[in-house]
């Protein structure tokens, strides 16, 4: 990392310790939903960004870990320690299950992880009596692993925080190891990689199992802030938003998706107090980004510094 680039990264890290004292409840509040729905946006980005699916059912792993770790720890008492890691396993599962996707490709890819999506849905709303239906499962507890025991938002916004940083790190270190430089490469052209002798869809396989993984995760993350979980977390229009973060804050980036998901969640809110419609909002920063920043805003910082560059030195 390059001097400008570490300095940039301090300033972020010290602007985020310093958040929960110079923002207070309602911004620390809004920027861990942020860090947990850019996660889940990360997890859609590596197959977008480094391998070239479009994944439309990324909700149904963060929904599943969220009921898990939600019914174990509501109704049968089960500790953190033992129904994090369940609800971890259990959307990691159900996405080595989903990732029969990658026998398909292109639009075909998109409707069956679509059509996935929509099976968890309806079982989440239509089996009231184990899932909740409407009302979900409440009153979940804040994670405590032996007598460390969150107590409030304030202290979980730096467990979420600690939590990214190190999601990020592993990302970064997985993007840029052969398995992730492989994936690259399929994403280019799948054929030349099968002709160097890759089994490129054990690859995008995997690959899909580990985004499972990390959207999962991010579903644990959720339920201990949201303290409840319903259907509307395994519904279509979440998965299209981390899709829409991903692109808006530039794919194929460890940044991009937090950036994304602080303008979709920022606008969001910001817009929901004027107006009732917020979607066709989102619709129009979708349709920008695509025409003007297809490279989300991260490629467009990108361009902008580049022509500077060009412009001082000629």
């Amino acid at each position: 990392m390059d001097r400008p680039r570490a300095v940039l990264a301090a300033v972020a890290l010290a602007a985020a310790i310093a958040l929960p004292y110079a923002g207070g409840p309602f911004w620390t509040g809004l920027v861990t939903q942020m860090y947990i729905f850019g996660l889940l946006a990360l997890s859609v980005d590596l197959l977008l960004g480094h391998a070239g699916l479009f994944s439309l059912t990324h909700a149904s792993f963060f929904a599943l870990s969220a009921y898990t770790v939600a019914i174990l720890q509501v109704r049968y008492g089960v500790p953190t320690v033992f129904a994090a890691p369940a609800g971890i396993l259990a959307g990691t599962l159900l996405a080595l299950v989903f990732g029969l996707a990658v026998r398909t490709r292109g639009v075909y890819f998109i409707l069956i992880t679509i059509a996935f999506g929509y099976v968890v849905w309806g079982v989440a709303h239509r089996w009231s009596s184990f899932t909740g239906g409407d009302n979900g499962v409440t009153n979940v507890p804040f994670p405590a692993i032996g007598g460390l025991a969150v107590t409030s938002h304030t202290q979980y916004y730096y467990v979420v925080l600690a939590a990214i940083i190190l999601c990020g790190l592993g990302y970064r270190v997985l993007i840029r190891s052969p398995f992730g430089l492989a994936l690259r490469g399929i994403k280019a052209s799948e054929t030349r990689m099968q002709s160097l002798g890759f089994r490129t869809s054990l690859h995008l396989y995997a690959a899909f199992a580990l985004s499972g993984a990390l959207a999962s995760f991010a579903g644990v993350l959720y339920v201990y802030y949201n303290k409840f979980v319903n259907p509307v977390a395994a519904s279509f229009p979440i998965s299209v938003e981390a899709a829409l973060m991903a692109i808006v804050g530039g794919t194929g980036t460890i940044v991009g998706p937090f950036i994304g998901a602080g303008v979709v969640l920022g606008l969001r809110n910001w817009v929901s107090s004027f107006v009732d419609m917020h979607h066709a909002i989102m619709g129009v920063v979708f349709i920008a980004t695509v025409l003007w920043a297809p490279q989300g805003l991260v490629g467009l910082a990108g361009r902008i510094r580049a022509r500077l560059a060009r412009r001082r030195d000629g």
